[in-house]
């Protein structure tokens, strides 16, 4: 797994900022999902294959996976929300969520027919109750599939993360991905739809959508690729959290310099600090060039860019006076 992969990993992993996610993915920004109803799930998912061929299991792991549960009109509901965070383009995408969304169903349906094996008096299709009655009795279909009629699966969404300044250009769903020429024939296919967030794909007014500042992270992903002036009109003095700077830092390679102990970080001061560093390693560059001294480098720095003597000397580390 690559740096961005790793530290998209840990930042969409914090329940506010997941939450905030699928707020935008699934309502418009609204605060639905509510950060302390989400749980951590095992992300390993593992499969049998069928066929007599098969006899090693097929594991998968996804990136991210949470439970949410809430109430709604006085119902529970729970819905598993899976992330793929990628920094790259998967041109079988479709497929790889497709295959993570069936196998969390398999399983689900693997624990339900285990639930009702678990006392050798369920051999007849009666499960017992502690008491020694029958609680519930199972139909022949129903103890071979392991699965009741009245039985419901807990519903899967994934989204697709896609960490970059360029458009997603693979395919969106299943059926782009399929080559058919009678296109009568997809509506027997099931379709498999990506579910994309995108920066670049995203128009301006979407970044107000969310809560946290992932919104402000997403518009400066779009632009990241623009001059460090441009950049720096988007802060607009822009505070940040310390999580979504360090992402930033590393996903969109600001160059930022972060001290341990800054809570929030003021971007504008940040990217201010980013564009005279650039400056004066330049200037640093262009007196070596001359043949300067180290020590003539320090002086003339300092002078010009009214900088510390301890400021230049880090800048020319590893030839530090």
């Amino acid at each position: 797994m690559g740096d961005i992969d790793s530290e998209g990993n840990q930042y969409f992993s914090i329940n506010s900022i997941f939450a905030d996610l699928f707020n935008y993915l699934l309502y418009d920004g609204k605060p639905v999902i509510q950060p302390d109803r989400l749980k951590e799930l095992d992300t390993t998912e593992i499969a049998i294959p069928y066929g007599n061929g098969a006899r090693v299991p097929v594991q998968k792991y996804r990136d991210l996976l949470k439970l949410w549960s809430a109430m709604m009109d006085d119902n529970a509901i729970y819905v598993m929300l899976g992330a793929e965070i990628q920094d790259k383009i998967h041109y079988a995408m479709p497929v790889r969520r497709g295959l993570y969304d069936m196998i969390g169903y398999s399983r689900q349906v693997e624990e339900a027919g285990k639930s009702y094996r678990t006392k050798s008096e369920n051999k007849e299709g009666n499960l017992y109750a502690e008491d020694g009655t029958i609680k519930i009795k199972l139909s022949s279909e129903e103890f071979l599939s392991g699965f009741r009629k009245e039985d419901k699966l807990i519903p899967i969404i994934t989204a697709t993360v896609y960490l970059s300044a360029d458009k997603w250009d693979g395919p969106l769903d299943l059926h782009d991905m399929i080559d058919v020429k009678d296109k009568g024939l997809l509506r027997f296919i099931p379709n498999y739809p990506i579910n994309l967030i995108a920066p670049a794909n995203m128009v301006d007014t979407d970044f107000a959508k969310f809560s946290t500042d992932l919104g402000f992270a997403m518009n400066v992903l779009k632009h990241q690729n623009d001059a460090a002036d441009k950049i720096l009109e988007e802060t607009n003095h822009k505070r940040i959290d310390r999580n979504t700077a360090v992402f930033l830092n590393t996903v969109a390679k600001l160059g930022l310099e972060i001290e341990d102990k800054e809570e929030e970080i003021d971007m504008c001061v940040a990217m201010e600090n980013r564009m005279k560093k650039e400056k004066v390693m330049g200037a640093i560059e262009a007196f070596r060039v001359d043949g300067k001294s180290d020590e003539d480098i320090i002086a003339k720095v300092m002078k010009l860019f009214d900088v510390s003597r301890e400021y230049v000397q880090n800048l020319l580390a590893p030839k530090a006076v």
